[in-house]
């Protein structure tokens, strides 16, 4: 991660205690001045950051995790990168991309060993996706590939059990895909998230390693 992409958020409260803590700050009574008015003035940094495409915080620690990201080391190409060896904990990715699914309106799920794996994978629905009205989109495992059919377990039965303002259909757009993604849809962004291994891995006992890219489309 190389560039960090503009622009970012900044709120009344952030830029006061920016400047009390010593940053020099062009023309900062007149930025101040157009921030005290607005609805997000006194939010923390935190719910600030829920408002922005990737809810992420610019911060200058060497080693943090998200949604933290180090400004120096930046962005590439607006994508946030993510990779986790087998034994590193997934608890704050699966925190994070549950964050960026919070607001969503609709979401595209693409892995055709989704229902293979259903023990883990259905942590996706139990436990990421927001409980208010959502359209539920996924790819159905293709015909040459011997595997239980997503469409067996990712049923309309299934889904309203958990929520009943949430609606399924078959996703076409990533039909033959072998890569694993999960695309969100919400008022803020649409961010498409892509994973290096199966959905399963974030929550299986002995995971591989998987890396999770994040780009906003």
């Amino acid at each position: 991660m190389q560039k960090v992409s503009l622009p970012y958020l900044t709120n009344h409260k952030q830029m006061v205690e920016a400047k009390a803590q010593g940053l020099e700050i062009a023309d900062y009574e007149r930025l101040l001045s157009q921030l005290a008015n607005r609805d997000d003035a006194a939010h923390e940094i935190e719910q600030l950051a829920t408002l922005s495409s990737y809810k992420v915080i610019l911060t200058d620690d060497e080693n943090p995790q998200l949604p933290f990201v180090n400004y120096k080391k930046g962005l590439i190409d607006k994508t946030v990168s993510v990779h986790l060896k087998p034994e590193d904990d997934r608890a704050f990715l699966l925190s994070y991309i549950q964050s960026l699914c919070s607001n969503a309106t609709k979401v595209v799920v693409c892995d055709n060993y989704l229902a293979s794996n259903w023990d883990n994978t259905k942590a996706l629905f139990l436990s990421v996706l927001p409980r208010q009205s959502l359209i539920i989109e996924y790819v159905e495992t293709p015909d040459d590939i011997q595997a239980i059919k997503n469409s067996q377990k990712i049923t309309p039965q299934f889904l309203t059990d958990i929520y009943q303002h949430w609606t399924v259909q078959v996703n076409t757009e990533y039909a033959g895909f072998h890569d694993r993604y999960l695309k969100v849809y919400s008022p803020e962004s649409n961010i498409e998230i892509m994973l290096s291994s199966g959905f399963d891995h974030l929550w299986k006992n002995n995971p591989k390693e998987i890396t999770c890219v994040f780009r906003e489309l």
